[in-house]
């Protein structure tokens, strides 16, 4: 009998070991051992270390360059100084812009403290740079919580997120709203997957009511937002939570409906259009229809056209976007660091982007065979609406960062275990140590990257190159001039009119399609027209020659300011007057 009791032990004990076995080479490497706690207090003191250092270092004095950041802070200061959500720079007052209103309603609180433009530039900047740092400690939290990552893989994405050039330069050299918009839709995830997990207690909807909120925020940032609540409510539709559905629904029009309805009532009129064109006052719907979205002057298109501009956006995604947003330094200088951001890229395709398209690609089916998370569908509804719209894609696809190079990684998983099956032999843990060297290499690219930019930043440019920061004191130094020479009560057409109202306090209007507008203009009392430029301008064309150029930069962006004199006694744009023709023609 004793030796059966020890013939049962010591079968016990043989089948103990083997399912300690089993489960460690089962359970994925983040289960196992973990890093001791003073070791992770260490690496995550140097992360926001690292991270203070090089978004200081980088933060420089530039706003409102981009055209969309100049109408955010104007925005911004309109709401704080009490003159409601509108274009104050116009010359007709009432004028509702297009522009979603959460962000600008963000950087008014900083204009309350701090009301003096540009001086605030840099608490204005403050906003997007702390969105940031949220991201990067959500996607710590997502993809070790919600998906069980091995600490080291998880901290090398969210590292890579928070310090990738494109998302550095936004909130450093812009005040656009990304960094903002993709915090808010990352921290809705989070939420709404917390709920499902405690679905089985009846508190689901509790978290549906927030992440309402926190979605809606989202909506009303960036309108790309709408995927988010349309995945939101299909994912909890599919995982049976209809009460949290409900709350979440409700929610989300309790917060944006009455933003809907007051858009509509008060949408600009085809008067005000003319006055300030673009996407400004250009409602979605119209955009859609554009060739490019609130630019009316590039044409309409209709259904038929639809499938070429899908085809074309999905190729620029698959075949350049992924492969910048992933390694942005290999397609570019360092000095244009983060450039991809504004920049219209042609249609040329990268190898590099193809392969890590194909990647994800790969990681994506992997991940949602296993089970399909909110991730995957805010993705694919995401995805169905930049596709169909009619602007260069990769802001719209750099929210997305996180999940992409999670995809990429969880890809390149799926072809290392389809190999080691057929040689017959596993090893999860080698697997995802080769991950986390992976996400480690894309850290040391952007960190590279910006060593290298910080380095020429610093040093004298080769002939034709600029940097962003001398391109803005081009455009400074003719704000500067405005601001000092003009007559306060002379109208102003522009290409950036929200960035010439910060500046000198003129009034405003855009300045596009003068043949047509011309009535328009001598109707506000338009004098003078202030070129405003990223890349350098050609030479004055006939009809703007015929006018007094008063003012012409010595810089290689060829800006300038051309008189048109008194609305009264001016010729028409294109008109042609014989006598001054003759002039010169004779001068030149």
């Amino acid at each position: 009998m004793v030796k059966a009791k020890r013939a049962d032990v010591k079968s016990t004990q043989a089948g103990n070991a083997l399912e300690e076995q089993a489960d460690r080479e089962e359970k994925p490497a983040g289960k196992q051992r973990q890093p001791h706690s003073w070791i992770m207090i260490a690496c995550a003191a140097g992360a926001v270390l690292l991270f203070f250092i090089i978004y200081l270092s980088r933060l420089d004095r530039v706003a409102g360059q981009v055209v969309d950041d100049a109408w955010y802070v104007l925005l911004a200061k309109a709401l704080a100084t009490g003159q409601g959500y509108t274009l104050i720079n116009s010359p007709s007052s009432g004028i509702l812009p297009f522009y979603p209103p959460a962000f600008p309603w963000l950087l008014s609180l900083v204009f309350r403290l701090a009301p003096q433009f540009p001086q605030n530039i840099w608490l204005l900047k403050s906003v997007s740079i702390a969105a940031m740092l949220g991201v990067g400690l959500a996607s710590y939290y997502y993809f070790t919580r919600l998906r069980k990552l091995p600490v080291y893989v998880a901290f090398g994405i969210a590292m890579a997120v928070a310090l990738s050039p494109a998302f550095v330069f936004l909130a450093t050299s812009t005040v656009m709203s990304e960094c903002v918009f993709t915090l808010a839709q990352l921290l809705t995830i989070i939420t709404i997957e917390r709920g499902v997990e405690v679905k089985k207690s009846g508190r689901s909807w509790r978290y549906a009511l927030v992440s309402s909120a926190l979605a809606s925020f989202a909506l009303l940032t960036r309108s790309m937002g709408i995927g988010l609540i349309a995945a939101v409510f299909v994912y909890l539709l599919k995982e049976r939570l209809f009460r949290a559905a409900i709350v979440f629904g409700v929610g989300v029009m309790v917060c944006v409906g009455p933003w809907m309805v007051y858009t509509r009532a008060h949408a600009p009129t085809l008067e005000q259009r003319a006055e300030q064109s673009g996407n400004i006052v250009y409602s979605y719907i119209e955009s859609f229809w554009h060739r490019r979205a609130g630019d009316a002057a590039s044409g309409k298109v209709t259904v038929d056209d639809l499938p070429e501009r899908v085809w074309s956006n999905t190729l620029q995604i698959l075949g350049n976007d992924v492969g910048t947003i992933m390694a942005g330094p290999l397609f570019r200088e360092a000095t244009n660091s983060g450039y991809e951001t504004l920049e219209r890229r042609g249609r040329e395709r990268s190898i590099l982007s193809l392969i890590l398209s194909a990647l994800a690609l790969i990681g994506f089916v992997a991940v949602a065979r296993e089970k399909v998370t909110l991730a995957e569908i805010v993705i694919a509804f995401s995805l169905a609406i930049i596709v169909l719209w009619p602007w260069e894609s990769f802001r719209f696809v750099l929210p997305f960062m996180a999940f992409v190079m999670f995809y990429i990684l969880m890809g390149v998983q799926a072809l290392h275990r389809f190999h080691q099956r057929w040689q017959q032999r596993t090893n999860l843990r080698a697997q995802w140590l080769a991950l986390g060297i992976v996400a480690g290499c894309m850290v040391a690219l952007s960190l590279y990257d910006h060593v290298s930019y910080l380095r020429q930043k610093s040093q004298p440019l080769t002939a034709g190159q600029s940097t962003w920061i001398q391109l803005f004191e081009e455009n400074e130094t003719l704000l500067k001039w405005l601001d000092q020479k003009l007559p306060k009560e002379g109208v102003i057409a522009t290409p950036n009119p929200a960035l010439v109202y910060l500046y000198t306090g003129h009034k405003t209007i855009s300045f596009d399609n003068p043949v047509e507008k011309w009535e328009t203009y001598n109707r506000l009392g338009m004098r003078y027209l202030a070129w405003t430029s990223l890349k350098p301008l050609p030479n004055p064309s006939f009809s703007e020659g015929r006018y007094n150029i008063i003012y012409r930069s010595r810089g290689p962006l060829n800006l300038r300011v051309v008189d048109f004199g008194p609305p009264a006694s001016r010729a028409p744009w294109g008109s042609v007057d014989p006598a001054r023709t003759m002039k010169i023609d004779a001068d030149r």
